[in-house]
């Protein structure tokens, strides 16, 4: 138990961060009686006076306001940081609903109630697109370090079945992997990697790894493969916007006007070149081919694929079958 003489500075302090913020101020009285009626303790004014005093000494922003009050300001993050950060674990598909919202409630401790009760308009968990893959912060910890320390890793993989659990697969086979990075995706997390045994990169989706250990085997560098002698992290994630397979290609393709170049940017971002050809509006990228056709069939009423031309076939093709189907 803490002592009443060492105890109330610390009492003090959560008083401060639950009961305090610029709009709710606290006297010297409200905090005595929160004291009492919260942990017992009989403080005198003045030695909460002095409490307050060596909070701000040690740095905490503690506001007084004259005869009105006072209030904890600055706490770890400021309003809109923490909106923004409340929204990013939120929007994120690959963290399990209770995790999210235990995240999200340590993210606030040091917040007041009051503004507590704002951030829970931001909650849109949607549990039917999220994981329920509780092992999913190990194995993201596991992969960091293995990452760091340039070590193969091994695992299990499965894929969600017809009863939308994650089945392993290959018999529950155990999967030896170069690890190099991972990507947060549309808000699915990604480990890319090579498959020890073959020379290309490919991509795994972390919320279906499970029992993964560290082997104690040195990574086979990703310069070494092949295909990726110059790899680039930037551009490899920009090429890949579904994190799809295979190879890049150079592409051009057309826009059908001004206001959809923003849906362009926000999928490939500005690094690609975008200008106007006659009256046409084209823009040339490189990109993985598989993403590009599913990028086209999903804005096709507003872009057209020019180049690669076999792309563009196999996009008809696709699109041949998509109609015959509906017809019949």
């Amino acid at each position: 138990m803490i002592s009443e003489k060492k105890g109330s500075i610390l009492y003090t302090l959560e008083i401060l961060k639950a009961y305090s913020d610029e709009q709710h101020l606290l006297t010297y009285e409200m905090i005595s009686d929160k004291l009492y009626h919260g942990y017992g303790l009989e403080i005198e004014r003045k030695t909460i006076a002095r409490d307050i005093a060596i909070l701000q000494e040690f740095g905490y922003d503690v506001v007084k306001k004259g005869n009105r009050g006072l209030y904890l300001g600055f706490r770890d993050f400021e309003e809109g940081e923490l909106l923004y950060l409340i929204d990013a674990i939120y929007s994120s598909k690959s963290m399990p609903t209770k995790y999210a919202k235990d995240l999200v409630e340590r993210l606030t401790k040091n917040h007041s109630n009051y503004k507590k009760k704002k951030y829970k308009y931001l909650e849109k968990i949607d549990d039917g697109a999220r994981t329920d893959n509780k092992e999913i912060f190990w194995t993201i910890e596991l992969l960091n370090e293995a990452i760091e320390k340039k070590k193969k890793v091994e695992f299990q993989y499965g894929a969600y079945g017809i009863d939308k659990k994650i089945k392993l697969k290959g018999d529950g086979k155990f999967y030896k992997i170069n690890p190099y990075f991972m990507v947060n995706n549309k808000g699915k997390y990604y480990l890319v990697c090579n498959y020890d045994k073959y020379d290309d990169v490919s991509n795994y989706k972390i919320e279906c790894i499970s029992n993964i250990k560290i082997l104690d085997e040195d990574i086979k560098p990703i310069t070494e493969l092949p295909s990726n002698k110059d790899f680039s992290v930037k551009d490899y994630v920009k090429e890949h916007v579904y994190m799809a397979f295979g190879e890049s290609v150079d592409a051009e393709i057309r826009i059908a006007s001004e206001e959809k170049i923003n849906d362009f940017i926000d999928w490939f971002g500005k690094d690609s070149s975008i200008f106007k050809k006659g009256d046409d509006i084209v823009a040339t990228l490189k990109v993985n081919e598989e993403s590009l056709i599913f990028w086209a069939l999903q804005y096709g009423q507003h872009v057209e694929v020019l180049k690669p031309i076999e792309t563009r076939e196999k996009i008809k093709k696709i699109l041949n079958g998509m109609v015959e189907k509906y017809n019949k």
